[in-house]
């Protein structure tokens, strides 16, 4: 079995029009290597079913950009009253990747960019993004999924090296920088660097018990 000297962890956020994948569709998938940023993917989603939550497709509608252009149409704009979350389900199956397609791309991504390391995925919550990428990379990818079977919930990390079980990473205030909150790549983005923070927090916590 090949040993892997050391972790890489793949900073990860999903939008989707539900709660579930399977009876829900993941909309867009945006991704980072923590500590190289500047390595990104994203992609979004063909839908594989027309069920969706009004309010999670308000969210998850946000920062999509298949329809950035559209948004000064109210059915188009997830902050408008009248905004119709089928009108943009049917953008998506025009403009969006078919699943197969955008899983296979995803591990390229991900094995290109950690190659000899493990692969651990960061969310907040990994309950929800990791749920989604682990259902699509089962039903949408023909090999082993390129991130494993587990990964890193980014508050219970944070709480497990400050000791605080009600600790969350509001608390850091760390300086958000994303152009547009709820667009999967920005908020992959900013997730990994204050995952970066957390892992300074490891090494200072591992000196001062080495001293």
């Amino acid at each position: 079995m090949k040993e892997y000297k050391k972790k890489k962890y793949v900073s990860v956020d999903v939008e989707s029009s539900g709660l579930t994948p399977g009876k829900y569709s993941c909309l867009s998938i945006g991704a980072c290597i923590v500590g190289e940023t500047e390595k990104q993917f994203y992609v979004e989603l063909k839908p594989i079913t027309q069920n969706y939550v009004y309010d999670a497709m308000k969210i998850g509608c946000l920062g999509l950009k298949c329809i950035s252009d559209l948004k000064h149409i109210n059915e188009y704009n997830p902050k408008s009253d009248n905004f119709d979350p089928k009108k943009v389900l049917a953008v998506l199956a025009e403009k969006g990747v078919e699943p197969r397609i955008a899983m296979t791309d995803f591990a390229s991504w991900v094995m290109e960019n950690t190659r000899g390391f493990r692969a651990i995925e960061i969310a907040a919550p990994i309950k929800y993004d990791g749920m989604f990428t682990a259902w699509y990379f089962d039903n949408f990818y023909d090999k082993k999924n390129p991130l494993g079977f587990s990964g890193e919930d980014m508050n219970s990390f944070l709480r497990g090296v400050v000791g605080d079980v009600d600790a969350h990473m509001d608390q850091l205030k760390i300086k958000d920088e994303r152009i547009q909150p709820h667009n999967a790549l920005d908020d992959a983005i900013q997730q990994a660097k204050e995952f970066e923070y957390i892992l300074e927090l490891v090494k200072k916590y591992k000196i001062l018990k080495e001293n």
